[in-house]
């Protein structure tokens, strides 16, 4: 259900609008997530579980920081949409969709044209 390999996110929150995760990268494997990336505050790993119902959990683990919590499912579009938990009053959306390089990576099904 969810690709190993690059990804790309992005979390909001008030005062500072909406912040891009860069070089982020995830690896899904028996219900478990790995992973790690930086934004605008530092370095972090990520880590967590995943449902085969699209349910998703995890722990942002800034470097020598704070941690926090993402809780989130997959949108019928393939991202992840959800919230994240931080220190009390410290919280917002986030988004998490696979990087797509290529359109012919994406599940475009062909679709022709009936005769009448």
């Amino acid at each position: 259900m969810f690709p190993s390999g690059r990804w790309k996110g992005f979390w909001e929150a008030a005062g500072w609008g909406r912040r891009w995760m860069d070089e982020l990268t995830l690896r899904f494997a028996g219900g478990r997530i790995e992973g790690e990336g930086w934004d605008c505050v530092g370095r972090f790993t990520f880590g967590g579980t995943y449902t085969d119902a699209g349910e998703l959990s995890l722990m942002k683990q800034y470097i020598g920081q704070h941690a926090i919590r993402y809780e989130g499912r997959v949108d019928g579009e393939g991202a992840v949409i959800g919230r994240w938990t931080g220190a009390p009053g410290w919280s917002g959306p986030f988004a998490l969709m696979p990087a797509i390089d290529d359109v012919s990576q994406l599940p475009i099904a062909t679709v022709s044209a009936g005769s009448d």
